[in-house]
């Protein structure tokens, strides 16, 4: 029987025999309603601090549940073993490709999203609550410890300056470029990517990125959609 994992942010250090006690109503509901959790069931409860453990349900509230840690799977020891942390510079698209991406670049252990809004955005709104939803959705179930972020929305021109001060390396997608993206070498701790909206980058965003020494990379022999090509670039760059 698969047993079921769920991020636990509040969680501190739990050992063998301790005992943990929630009142997030969202997580009661879930495991009450939807999993419809008995006494004895166990669950993996996770986050980036504590690493990941098996917990036993023995108490069901109205308005709080109770578990007794049963044994650690991962434990975090200080630091995190990513040798490369990827950052996806993201321009925002169509609701449904967007949520897409951001799932993927979850599964994809991608650090961060930085939504970015270019000559061609058509839309420029996210609905952050959902896209909360889907980040723990695909990190539970794709055994990731950490909840990857998403940023606020910048403009084309502040993203240039921030993509640059915060990663060692960026570079942004471009079907023109003689470099692939599977040549690059991955020898960098911070690596950023920009991908653009279903338009692509206008003319005078590709003069800018050159200036500001960000470098074109192709990700495939075919024009790929904007979702296509940032699920391609963080998995290559992700590996």
């Amino acid at each position: 029987m698969r047993i079921h994992r769920f991020y636990i942010e509040d969680i501190d250090k739990l050992y063998p025999g301790d005992t943990y006690v929630t009142q997030e109503a969202d997580l009661i509901h879930q495991l009450k309603n939807v999993f419809r959790f008995k006494v004895g069931q166990k669950m993996i409860m996770f986050n980036q601090n504590v690493g990941e453990l098996e917990a036993e349900l023995i108490q069901i509230g109205k308005k709080d549940m109770s578990f007794k840690c049963v044994r650690h799977i991962r434990i975090i020891e200080g630091g995190d073993d990513i040798k490369t942390k990827v950052s996806l510079y993201m321009s925002i698209i169509k609701n449904s490709n967007f949520d897409l991406v951001v799932e993927k670049a979850v599964e994809l252990g991608i650090k961060k999203i930085i939504p970015i809004i270019t000559e061609r955005t058509i839309k420029n709104d996210l609905n952050m609550n959902r896209l909360n939803r889907i980040i723990k959705e695909a990190t539970e179930q794709s055994g990731r410890l950490d909840l990857m972020s998403v940023d606020n929305t910048v403009s084309f021109i502040d993203s240039l300056d921030k993509s640059k001060n915060e990663n060692d390396i960026v570079y942004f997608g471009s079907i023109g470029s003689e470099e692939g993206v599977k040549n690059i070498d991955v020898k960098y701790k911070n690596i950023a990517v920009f991908i653009g909206p279903e338009g692509g980058f206008s003319d005078d965003e590709i003069d800018m990125f050159i200036h500001s020494d960000i470098k074109p990379a192709r990700l495939g022999s075919h024009v790929l959609r904007a979702e296509t090509a940032a699920i391609v670039a963080c998995g290559i760059l992700s590996i």
